[in-house]
Order: C-alpha cells, then structure tokens, then sequence
C-alpha cells in the first residue's frame, strides 16, 4: 500500500491541501509507471497519515497545561478558542462535505470536553496525550472529508482502533503482534484511507502519542500491506 504521511504544514489551507492530494497522486503514478503489476497494484492502493494541524496543535497543548495546572474555566475557554478556529477552517475549505464534517468533528470535541470537567489525579503526559492525540483525529477527519468531496472514494480509520500501545504517555511503544493483525482486518486492498499518524490507545482505550520508532514501525506495517 502507497502511504503518504501528511505533515501538519500541508493542511493549512484549502489551497495546501490541493498541492498535497497532487504531490501524493502523482508520486503513485509514478510509482505504477515505473514498477512491474504486482507492485503497480499495490500502489493503488493508498493511506494518507495526517499528523495534528500545526495551528491547532500548540493550543490543545495549552488546553493541557490549564487543565493540569487546576484552571479549569481557562482550559475551557482555551478549547473553545480551538473549536471556533477548526470550525472556520471547516467553513473556508468544505462546501458539500461541511454538515458531515463538522457532525464528525463534535463527536471528537465531546472526548475531550468530557475529561475538562474532571479533576486531574493523574501525571501530566497522561492528560497532555488525552488531548492532544485528538488533533490527529480532528486533522485527519477534515482532510477525509476534502476527499470525499473532491471524488475521491476514501475509507476514515480512526488509528486508535487499530493501535495498540504501552501506557508510557509520551512515548509509547507499539504492540506489535496484535497490532499487526488489527491492522490487516482494517485496510482494504484497493482502497484509499485516511487515518492519523504518531499516536495510538492503551488496552484502556485511553490515548497515547507513539515513539517516532513505535510511528515508522506503523507505517511500514501499512505499506507492506
């Protein structure tokens, strides 16, 4: 499978996403020109791994600090200011796909909404990766939809089902055989997917940011599919 990790600089605008989705389909074509079939076919299929949005990513690590730090109504507001800024880049770059993105979006603002209304009894990596993990899912699910309404027949795989890690928050490491076979029940040959790159979830479901090791092992994984 043809993986193409997204950097959070290539989704700033509708304008980088267009250069991104070209750079990317025309590296795979030149891939396919250039192999023999079985690996032609293999390029067909691809998966975007999109890393947090760059200006969403300082703010949710914000959120976390004035979360940790017991400021609870700052933290909130911090995360509203977040939202108010993934909604308008919602507006600049969807028109068909906006009331389904923006639908997707609340069900990940929900996670982390839930956990600011509870008091931290935890270390500070543990709540910095609850919440800033979700930027990877927020990200990805924007670039998705752009697909989608691009033409683009995409599948959406939220990581985390797929991943599983050690509870070192921070800097997790992958499991690697259980891993391994979630991930070839997910992907479907032949298909485009769209999923987060850098982080996964503990056997507690709870999330995780993966060592750049635990990441590569991941996306060779991917490709080998």
């Amino acid at each position: 499978m043809q993986v193409h990790q997204i950097s959070a600089q290539q989704i700033q605008s509708k304008e980088a996403y267009l250069k991104t989705i070209a750079a990317c389909t025309q590296n795979a074509s030149d891939i396919s020109s250039a192999s023999n079939s079985a690996t032609a076919n293999n390029a067909s299929s691809a998966c975007y791994l999109v890393t947090t949005p760059a200006l969403i990513d300082a703010p949710l690590s914000e959120v976390s600090s004035a979360f940790f730090d017991g400021n609870k109504d700052i933290a909130l507001q911090l995360f509203e200011a977040v939202k108010k800024n993934v909604f308008a880049r919602v507006d600049g770059i969807l028109v068909n796909q906006k009331v389904a993105c923006i639908s997707r979006l609340g069900d990940l603002f929900t996670e982390i909404e839930w956990l600011l209304h509870d008091k931290p009894v935890r270390a500070f990596p543990y709540y910095k990766d609850q919440i800033v993990c979700t930027g990877a899912v927020l990200g990805s699910a924007l670039f998705y939809h752009f697909l989608l309404e691009q033409g683009v027949d995409a599948v959406f795989v939220d990581i985390r089902d797929c991943i599983v890690s050690s509870d070192d928050f921070g800097a997790a490491g992958v499991l690697k055989p259980i891993t391994q076979a979630r991930i070839q029940q997910t992907f479907i040959p032949g298909r485009t997917h769209v999923t987060q790159a850098g982080i996964g979830a503990t056997d507690q479901n709870e999330n995780a940011m993966l060592t750049a090791k635990g990441n590569d092992w991941v996306q060779e994984t991917i490709t080998d599919l």
